[in-house]
């Protein structure tokens, strides 16, 4: 028992190990001669500076970027996505942007869904400069007013120090105060807590 026992497995290691050494040698094989998959298309680089760059920031240097909020606009999730609305608001003309501005982080993005005449999904996207002239351009026409009319949902969670934050809701707009509701739907806006304030990363419609 003991001399077969030895013999079956010594067959069994001679087995595997011719396996391996072949598909080791078909994989180096095909490695030398297969040509090279498709390389990724170049990604463009922000240039040094560029808000859009790669950074860290802690409260104290974001706060210096961005115009001083008013506190209660940053306190909360639900303060903070109702303030983004409303710091939009006012009559046909110049629009002052800073309450906006001290709401979000400097790369906030801005992006919708949309659809061409022929059916087809399309997203947008809006840099922050895109978004505040986008703002400025409606107010050279007529006056523009909006609103949050319900928080639908609001989910967070606690991460070293600060918080995440997504906040689901419901608005409406219209050119004058109270009046008739020229858009209205269900947004999503992203969000993040520093540990002392609460920021617009992204809004979403």
């Amino acid at each position: 028992m003991g001399m077969h026992s030895v013999n079956r497995k010594t067959v069994w290691r001679v087995a595997l190990t011719a396996v391996l050494g072949l598909a080791f040698a078909a994989g180096t094989a095909g490695a030398a001669t297969s040509a090279p998959g498709p390389q990724p298309p170049d990604v463009p680089v922000p240039p040094p500076g560029s808000v859009y760059a790669s950074w860290t920031h802690s409260h104290a240097e974001l706060a210096r970027l961005v115009p001083k909020p008013r506190p209660s606009d940053v306190s909360s999730p639900r303060a903070i996505v109702t303030a983004l609305h409303e710091s939009l608001n006012g009559p046909q003309g110049k629009w002052n942007s800073d309450r906006l501005r001290s709401l979000v982080v400097p790369n906030a993005v801005f992006m919708s869904l949309g659809q061409t005449d022929a059916g087809a999904t399309t997203i947008g996207n809006n840099s922050l400069a895109d978004f505040l002239k986008a703002v400025q351009d409606v107010h050279d026409q007529s006056g523009w007013y909006e609103y949050v009319t319900k928080i639908i949902d609001v989910s967070t969670v606690a991460k070293k120090g600060g918080e995440l934050g997504i906040v689901h809701y419901a608005g409406i707009a219209s050119t004058t105060p109270g009046g008739k509701p020229v858009e209205q739907g269900e947004s999503q806006a992203s969000l993040m807590f520093d540990g002392v304030r609460w920021w617009v990363v992204s809004d979403t419609w």
